[in-house]
Formats: C-alpha cells, sequence, structure tokens
C-alpha cells in the first residue's frame, strides 16, 4: 500500500515547476490529484503526461467567481 492510497491532492499552480513536481510525486504515492492553474496548455500537458490518477481544471485563485464555478 502507498503511503497516499485513498487520498486526494488539490494543488494550485500545477500546470509546470514546483507545482507539477509535486503533483507527479503524490502521483507516484498513491493519490489522486486534481491540479488547477491559469495555464490551461501547460496544465493539460502536465495532467496528460502524470496519467489516469491526475485532473486538470482551468482556475484562478483570484478570482472568486472560479471558486463558485462547477466543474
Amino acid at each position: 500500500m502507498n503511503r497516499l492510497d485513498d487520498k486526494v491532492a488539490l494543488i494550485t499552480g500545477g500546470a509546470r515547476g514546483q507545482g507539477a513536481s509535486e503533483a507527479e510525486l503524490f502521483a507516484a504515492a498513491g493519490a489522486q490529484v486534481v491540479i488547477t492553474d491559469v495555464l490551461e496548455d501547460a496544465g493539460r500537458e502536465t495532467a496528460e503526461r502524470i496519467g489516469d490518477s491526475c485532473r486538470f481544471i482551468a482556475h484562478d485563485v483570484s478570482s472568486e467567481a472560479d471558486w463558485r464555478r462547477e466543474q
């Protein structure tokens, strides 16, 4: 059993850099990962690279409307 099995990680700013690295580590440890970012193309590419355990949502954390938007 992996340390993060049955856990979900939400990582804002996950399209690239430190956020993407953390998403990869969390997925490798067994978590289902949701990454969000304003960088849509990079976010989709990162989620595809990580695989089935990762989902990308376009999201601006500074936007109240984005927090209220349903997916």
